[in-house]
Parts: structure tokens; sequence; C-alpha cells
């Protein structure tokens, strides 16, 4: 018995006295040594052990073995820590370096993340014109929303954040609240159905409704706190410069499509817009700088001006490009299909309709939607005016021109006479014959053949120069003593004669002094 003690023993011993080789883990980690130090945490594991055995043992193994690693490696397999401690596949997936792997991946992810951020547009900026457009985009599909009372209509719906989802549904784009709006509409068989109710209920729902666009938000959502301005689709059009160089981009989009666009007598334009005066107060230079693309007629439209000074251009899809049988407003987004304007046959020199259109006429300040600038004057309505006078844009747009056109006129004659005209004296007084007559016989050297006109307007400019001056001198008089004159001679001429001539009177005050 005791001989296979001593034989199990040294079996052990024998087994424990080789290096064993331990394979590498499948997931790629290094293998696992068998000589830990003492600090590592292994070591740290296996010390924390003590049953009364395993440290019996323990002391006694230590007085047989020379090599304590391999007593250590003896005790680890007894106590079963090796088996215990061995990382196994699954396990090795939670080391430090799987810890170190997921911050590198994390902090690799954090400029992506953050650039997303940059590019993602802002979610609540209320004197963002561009957004309120796009969210008033969502609103123009007759299948998605239906029209609503003016209480409760898109543009109000949008100044306050909300778009539209489909189906009558709308959508906070802060605290992404949701919403379904019906008035007059019930869904059957999954499809909205118009509903006759009376005027009372119709009433109240949109009262209901029109509280609903603020207390619908969250508590802390910024869109319940403060909405968009109501003058924030107005078009800035009094600069002359950004209003011709947008009128004439409009133009040429429109020039692109004209098998498309309506005959003249399509259209049914308003009273005060008349084209042929329009046409007169544009830039002399505007239908040929910057050079027009070559699809654009040898002559001007007057279709396509006509629809460009009313605020429609081509439309242009992203995907597709351009659509040549469609024009649209870029402030309402209304999309016009000139198709349906334009006579089949027709007989361009007389104006005879020979097939009529499937629409009877163009009005194209109509066509646009009832909050766009171009058709509806409050909106369009400076808030700092003075001046209670409302006019929608496409007038705004026809008095920049002809204000524009004027300021010209003047310019040009002003350059026209800069070149007669005579530089008027620094001091009230009358000039001498000569300098006179030099001054006429230069004036005609320099226009042998002057104009009637020109000489009338330089007589009339001299006449009102000269009663300017009498007055002038007639106002300063009151106010100068002759006293006062005096001292003001010594003080700025002292010890010299006076640069006017003597008279009569200076004559005989001087004769009265040296008597005295």
């Amino acid at each position: 018995m005791n001989a296979t003690k001593r034989k199990f023993n040294t079996l052990i011993q024998g087994i424990g006295a080789r290096s064993p080789q331990v394979p590498e883990l499948d997931d790629g980690h290094p293998p696992i040594r068998d000589e830990v130090t003492p600090s590592s945490p292994l070591n740290r594991l296996s010390t924390s052990i003590s049953t009364p055995d395993a440290t019996a043992k323990v002391g006694i193994s230590s007085l047989n073995t020379p090599s304590p690693s391999a007593e250590l490696l003896n005790k680890r397999r007894r106590t079963g820590v090796l088996d215990m401690t061995s990382p196994s596949p699954k396990v090795g997936r939670t080391t430090i370096s799987n810890v170190v792997l997921k911050k590198w991946t994390s902090s690799a992810a954090i400029p992506a993340a953050s650039k997303d951020a940059r590019t993602e547009p802002s979610r609540y900026c209320p004197s963002d014109r561009d957004a309120l457009i796009k969210r008033l985009g969502t609103f123009q599909e007759l299948t998605e929303w239906t029209p609503k009372p003016d209480k409760v209509n898109e543009i109000e719906w949008a100044k306050r954040g909300w778009v539209c989802q489909g189906g009558e549904r709308v959508r906070c784009t802060l605290c992404h609240k949701e919403l379904v709006v019906k008035t007059n509409t019930r869904t059957v068989d999954g499809k909205q159905v118009p509903v006759v109710v009376g005027s009372d209920v119709e009433q109240g729902l949109a009262k209901r409704y029109s509280e609903l666009i603020i207390d619908a938000h969250e508590d802390d959502c910024l869109w319940r706190r403060h909405g968009c301005d109501d003058s924030l689709l107005r078009l800035p059009l009094a600069v002359p410069q950004t209003a011709i160089t947008a009128l004439r981009e409009r133009y040429d989009d429109l020039c692109t499509r004209p098998s498309f666009l309506p005959y003249p007598f399509n259209l049914r334009l308003p009273a005060t817009l008349d084209l042929k005066v329009v046409k007169t107060q544009l830039p002399p230079n505007f239908f040929t700088e910057p050079p027009p693309p070559s699809t654009n007629p040898s002559s001007p439209s007057n279709v396509a001006l006509a629809l460009a000074l009313t605020g429609w251009q081509g439309l242009t899809n992203p995907r597709i490009g351009a659509v040549p049988n469609t024009a649209t407003c870029a402030t309402c987004l209304r999309r016009l299909g000139l198709w349906m304007f334009r006579s089949k046959e027709a007989n361009e020199e007389t104006g005879e309709v020979i097939v009529p259109a499937p629409m009877d006429h163009l009005d194209p300040v109509r066509e646009h939607r009832f909050f766009c600038p171009w058709r509806n004057p409050t909106v369009q309505q400076n808030p700092g005016a003075k001046t209670k006078d409302t006019k929608a844009a496409w007038e705004v747009l026809a008095q920049t021109l002809k204000n524009s056109a004027y300021l010209r006129q003047q310019a040009e004659k002003s350059a026209q006479r800069r070149p007669f005209h005579r530089p008027a004296a620094s001091l009230p007084g009358t000039p001498s014959r000569g300098s006179k007559r030099d001054g006429e016989e230069q004036a005609a050297m320099e226009t042998p053949e002057k104009p009637e006109d020109e000489e009338e307007d330089m007589a009339a400019r001299d006449a009102k120069d000269k009663e300017r001056w009498a007055k002038l001198r007639r106002v300063k008089s009151l106010f100068d003593t002759k006293g006062r004159k005096k001292q003001q001679r010594a003080l700025s001429r002292p010890g010299t004669a006076s640069s006017r001539p003597t008279t009569a009177h200076s004559r005989q005050e001087s004769a009265g002094g040296e008597k005295a």
C-alpha cells in the first residue's frame, strides 16, 4: 500500500517537473504561462483560497520539492485553480484587451457622430426662412393633407414646428409628438372621405385644433414657447440689383421650355401689369448680359417675362432633372402644369383658338397658394412701414423696376449736363463782365451746337440760382449789423484795406471821421 502511494507520488512529481505546453486559444489571445509572478491576478486568486487540507499539503510538499514553481503548479492542479482560471474563448472576450478595443472603437466613432451632428439641420430655428418653406412643402400633397380652415391651415402648423406625416397626421420636429387633424373627413376602407358637417361643429373643431397647435407640444418643447414670425415669408424685393438678377434667372429658366409655354392670349394678367411698360423700365442690357442660353428665343418672350414677374420658374427634380412641362413657385412650392393652359391648336398671328386647352386661361397670380407673398399682400407687407398701403410681391417688384428706371434716367441726364455745368461762386457776389463773357465763350466753344431744351434748362437753373443767392443775402443781412461788420473786418484783416470797392456811403463815413 505504501509502495503504491510512493509510485503515485513519484508519478505526480514527474508530471509536475515537465513544462507543460498550453495551446494557443482560438480567439487570438497569447498562451498563458505557468510561471506566474507573485503580483499577477492568478497568483493572488490562488493564494486567496485557504482550506485546511490544502494548506497542510502545501507545507509538506514544500519540504520535499526542490523547485517552488513545480510545487505551485501542483497545488493549482490539486485545488482546481488552473482549470477555473483558464480563459475559454467566451471568457477571453471580456479581458482587458477587449476593454481597450471598445474604447478605441468608441473614440473612432466620435468624430463621425460629431460630423453628422454638424450636418444635421437645426430642429428649432424660428428665424430660418428656408426651414419654414421645407416644412410647408410637406403639406402640398392633397392625398396627405386636405384643405383646412384658416385657423388651422398648413402655414399655422408649420410656423410652430409641425410637419405633415401623411394621412392628416402632423409631427413636431423637436419633441416628436404626433397629432391627427381631421375637421371634415373620415376614414372609410383606409381612404379619407369628405364628410359634410355643420358650421358650428367645424368652427368648434377649428378652435380646438388651433389651441392644440401650441398645447400639443411637450411642456419643455421650444416650439411651444415661440414660433415663426408672420413676416418671415416676406420677399426682399426692395433692392433693385438683387430683384433684377432673380428676375433674369427665372426668365432664363422658363425660356428653356418654349414648346410648353402658353400662348400670349392664354394669359389673364392683372390690369395694372403692362408688359410693354415693364420692358421699357428694364435695364437696356437685361436680355443680353449675362449672355443668354442657346435655348432662349431671339426676341424676348412676353409669356416667360410675365410668368417670371409673377414669381414662377421652371421645376427641377433633384433626381430626374428639369421637368419641361411644369413651373413652380420657390416660396409656396406650388406646381403649375403649363400644358393644361396651352391651347392644343391655335393661330398665333390672329390669336384664334382652334382647339382649346383643358383650362380656359392662366391667371399666374391666382395660381399661387393663399399664403404666398406673390398673391397675398398681407404677407408681403413691411411691418415697419408707416403707410397701410399693402402690395403683393409682384406689385412691389413692378414698383422697384419703375424706381430703378427713373434713377437711371436721372443719372443719364446728370451725366449729359455735367460738361456744361458752370460752378457756382463760393461767396455771393456779382462776377465781372469780362469773366462772364469769357465763361460764355468757353461754353460756346465746348458746345457749338447746343440743343434748345438744354439752353432752356440752363437758363431756368441759372434763374433759380440767382434767386436762391438773393434770398440768402437777404437773410444774412438781417443778422449782420454795421458795428459787427466793422469788427469782423478788423479781426479778419487788420491793417489792410477792404477788399470790396469803396462806395459813397463809406467815403462819407471816412470823411466824417477825419474831420472829427
